[in-house]
């Protein structure tokens, strides 16, 4: 969503006022929610992407993906889960990714089954399967037509997951492990960055900032060194997924009033 430093002023019936303070009802609008606009007169703070969370109106937050989901997901259960502010669901769907549109396309099933739902957030991670080549298509892991197709599909299901006054969050992987799957991070990561960019009321939100130490894989952070990452040096354990997850709240929050 485009920003803007200065909302305009409240709305006033009076006749006699400054014309630029007689907006129309956003309400009677029959493109509701459409214009950057309208969030200002829809949210209390008159600025804000998303409502503010209260139990009366709890924020609805969506997070899923291949097998990392399981970070934010496990995150978003232990900090928001119980909290009346907040309605959670989860939708994690193993051995998928980006790349293996043939044995799982994320893009038809965000369009399909998530986003007409009624979702304020929708939290996507997924890549640690996608070291690999798409179908159909020669190039290798990295090669020029291979991170072409790649920000292409990362783009069209993160457009497919955008509504006016939503917001996506693409949670880049995290530093990896394995010898096989360390390079990985450094391939997808600035392209998820580059076709998230391309889309409104999305963010893509740099796990290494959160579960690395120095751009490295770190197995243990906190003061008392609990694991953050489970011993196949990829996922996240539990604790982990709070660490992770903890910067992706404020964001939601930041954004919200």
């Amino acid at each position: 969503m485009s920003t803007v430093s200065e909302p305009p002023p409240r709305y006033t019936d009076d006749p006699w006022a400054d014309p630029v303070l007689r907006w129309p009802d956003p309400l009677a609008e029959s493109q509701l929610g459409t214009e950057p606009t309208y969030y200002w007169f829809a949210r209390d703070d008159r600025r804000s992407l998303l409502p503010a969370a209260t139990a009366e109106r709890p924020l609805r937050v969506w997070a899923g993906g291949d097998s990392m989901s399981g970070g934010p997901v496990y995150g978003f259960r232990q900090l928001i889960a119980d909290e009346p502010d907040f309605r959670f669901t989860e939708d994690i769907i193993t051995s998928t990714g980006v790349v293996t549109e043939w044995f799982f396309d994320w893009i038809d099933y965000m369009a399909s089954d998530v986003a007409e739902g009624p979702y304020d957030v929708i939290v996507l991670a997924m890549g640690a399967n996608d070291k690999q080549r798409f179908r159909g298509l020669e190039a290798r892991f990295g090669e020029d037509e291979w991170t072409e197709r790649y920000r292409t599909r990362v783009r069209d299901l993160v457009a497919a997951a955008a509504r006016p006054g939503r917001l996506v969050i693409w949670v880049g992987l995290p530093p990896l492990q394995p010898r096989h799957f360390a390079p990985l991070p450094g391939v997808v990561n600035p392209l998820a960055a580059a076709a998230v960019a391309d889309v409104d009321g999305a963010i893509f939100m740099d796990s290494f900032d959160a579960v690395g130490v120095d751009g490295a894989y770190a197995q243990r952070l906190g003061p008392g060194q609990r694991n953050v990452r489970t011993q196949d040096g990829i996922h996240y354990t539990y604790y982990g997924g709070v660490v992770l997850t903890e910067p992706i709240l404020a964001e939601i929050e930041r954004r919200s009033g």
